[in-house]
This record gives structure tokens, C-alpha cells and sequence, in this order.
């Protein structure tokens, strides 16, 4: 989880070579700066050899168009328009990727501590989840991750399973009756049941590493390090599909820990320069709301161990936020910045 986030912004004119073909170019102009649903694109192609176009089949997505069009309920995050060109009896076919933006700019939210609990400030916190009243935390680092049940009140670790070493822990959700736990980079997750026995694991195929895991009651969601979010069949464990994290000018990476609350996802982002959580809309990825929680880390016990925030969970609509090697876990209360 060692990267920087980086934000994307994308010009009104979008000069485009061709990843097949070089005899050929690809412009797209844009109605707005930052391409969004409801704008309109024009789809305008180059011979860059002086070869002559006979004519020209445009596409958005494999779907065919006319080479203007207005865009509509596209996902947020990478699209691809690509021009099949005839040209002297010859067929060329060139493609072009493209960000499509949310269309609306988050609001920005704040918090106030409600009540500060006792957490293990040896605890590289990354997972963070509430099954049945009890509280469950993933906790990371190679030699120090572990599975654990933890007494909110206390901050008492109630049950541990201690990981072997070559395993860095990540995050987790509870589903069914059914523990999944994520490690980083060594491209497998584990199934426990509620007494911590292990009853299965399942591999990474698309995703890249593991990071964070939520789930809506139905699918379960995971975050890989990247600006996407997956879906993953409960059953399988497979990769069904997934959304870009998007805002109205960015792209954003190091998507982190995860929790499904009343329909959207929370989640914490790795190494930005503050603490915020970010709530997002899990049909397209549009970051709805961005919640700033400066100054919470003044209220810990700093040591040189003591990292950025990590872990989210809810229990009876109730926020509860922690961080990675935090002395404590903090009830929050989220209101608009207005």
C-alpha cells in the first residue's frame, strides 16, 4: 500500500494515438474541461500519412455512435472510444481511453467526537468491523498480523489468531456467519468461521493486492490499492466487476478500508496528507461526500510508530473511527461543513 496518490486533469482537447495503428490519430473535444455525463464529445480522426479516409465507424464501449454524441450513464473512471477507419480497401481500427468524471462536487463534512474508547496501540489496524454486537479487527505487518475479537468498552483483545509470518494481514468483512480476511501481496484471502477456525481461502484473479473488504449483506466489496472498487460473488469470491473512485476533478487512488453504510461505502484513503474518510456512491463510484477529520490525531498518544487513520465501522448508526497503532477508537458524529 506504498503509493502517492496522484489527481488526474484531463484537457479539452484530447489528442490520441492510436494503440494499433500509426498511420492514424484520434482528437477528443469536449463541451466542459472535465468530461462528465451530460456533455457532448466529438469523435474527430487524422491521417498523419496524408493516407485518404473513405469512411469511419465510431464506437463507445464496443456500443456503436455517431462520431458527436451526448455521453449518458457512462461509469465514472475509464472509457473507451475507439474508430474503425477504411481507408484504400484496408480496415484500421485505433482506440482511444478516456476519464468520464463525476458531475457533482462532494460536499465536505465534518466531526465531533461523541465518546473515545481504549484501543491497542500496538494494533496496525486494518480492518474494522461490528457482527452481532462484537467487534472484530484485522490487524497488519509481517510477524504482527492477526485476527481479532476486541471488547469495545475495554479495548480488550477477547479472541486473537496470530498470522505466520510471510503474511501481511489486511482488511475484513463478516458475511453469513462467514470471517474474510484479506493479506496484501500474497494474493490469497482467508475464511474463518466465528471462532476464528479456518474453513477456506480464496485467490486474487483481476484485482491487483488486497486492501480493504465491506459488504451490502449480498456482495462483498474490495479495495486493491487502486481507484477501484470490486464486486466479488460471496460464494466464489470471484471478481464480477467493479467502479472507479471519482470526484468531479480527480481521480482517487489508494482506495483503503472499507464499510457499507445505508447504501454507500466508506472508506479511508492510504498516505494523504490528512485524515479524511470519503463516502461513495457504490453504483458508479461518484465521491459524494468527503468528511475531514483534522485534528483527531492530536487527541492519540504519538510515538514513532503511530500511522495515519484506518478503520471504520457502524453499529446501530453509530460511527466508529480508528487509526493504524492508535491508542484510541473514537464514536463520531458526522455533520455539514455549511
Amino acid at each position: 500500500m506504498k503509493y502517492t496518490v496522484v489527481f488526474l486533469f484531463p484537457l479539452l482537447i484530447f489528442n490520441c494515438q492510436s494503440s494499433s495503428d500509426k498511420d492514424f490519430k484520434i482528437n477528443i473535444s469536449s463541451s466542459d474541461k472535465i468530461i462528465s455525463n451530460g456533455d457532448n464529445i466529438k469523435i474527430v480522426i487524422e491521417s498523419k500519412s496524408g493516407q485518404v479516409i473513405d469512411s469511419a465507424a465510431y464506437y463507445l464501449n464496443e456500443k456503436e455512435i455517431t462520431n458527436e454524441t451526448t455521453l449518458k450513464d457512462l461509469k465514472l473512471g475509464e472509457n473507451i472510444a475507439k474508430v474503425k477507419i477504411y481507408s484504400n480497401g484496408i480496415e484500421h481500427s485505433i482506440d482511444r481511453s478516456f476519464d468520464v468524471y463525476s458531475n457533482k462536487k462532494p460536499e465536505i463534512m465534518t466531526y465531533e467526537i461523541i465518546k473515545e474508547y481504549n484501543h491497542d496501540q500496538n494494533a496496525y489496524t486494518q480492518g474494522l468491523e461490528f457482527y452481532g454486537n462484537n467487534l472484530y479487527e484485522s490487524t497488519g505487518l509481517n510477524g504482527k498480523s492477526s485476527l481479532r475479537k476486541v471488547d469495545l468498552n475495554t479495548g480488550e483483545i477477547l479472541k486473537v489468531l496470530n498470522l505466520n509470518y510471510e503474511y501481511f494481514a489486511e482488511g475484513l468483512t463478516i458475511l453469513n456467519d462467514k470471517i474474510f480476511q484479506l493479506t496484501w501481496r500474497n494474493k490469497i484471502g482467508f475464511i474463518y468461521d466465528l471462532d476464528f477456525n479456518k474453513i477456506g481461502s480464496f485467490d486474487y484473479n483481476k484485482s491487483i493486492e488486497g486492501w480493504g473488504l465491506t459488504n451490502d449483506g449480498e456482495y462483498i466489496y474490495k479495495s486493491d490499492g487502486t481507484s477501484k472498487i470490486w464486486r466479488l460473488n460471496p460464494d466464489t469470491l470471484e471478481e464480477i466487476d467493479f467502479i472507479d473512485v471519482m470526484t468531479d476533478k480527480s481521480r482517487i487512488r489508494n482506495i483503503n478500508e472499507l464499510e457499507y453504510i445505508d447504501g454507500k461505502i466508506y472508506a479511508n484513503t492510504y498516505q494523504q496528507n490528512r485524515d479524511v474518510i470519503i463516502i461513495i456512491n457504490p453504483k458508479d463510484g461518484a465521491v459524494e461526500s468527503v468528511i475531514d477529520f483534522t485534528g483527531i490525531r492530536n487527541r492519540v498518544l504519538n510515538t514513532p510508530e503511530t500511522d495515519v487513520m484506518n478503520g471504520i465501522a457502524e453499529l446501530n448508526g453509530k460511527l466508529f473511527v480508528t487509526g493504524k497503532n492508535w491508542d484510541k477508537l473514537f464514536e463520531v458524529k458526522i455533520y455539514s461543513r455549511k
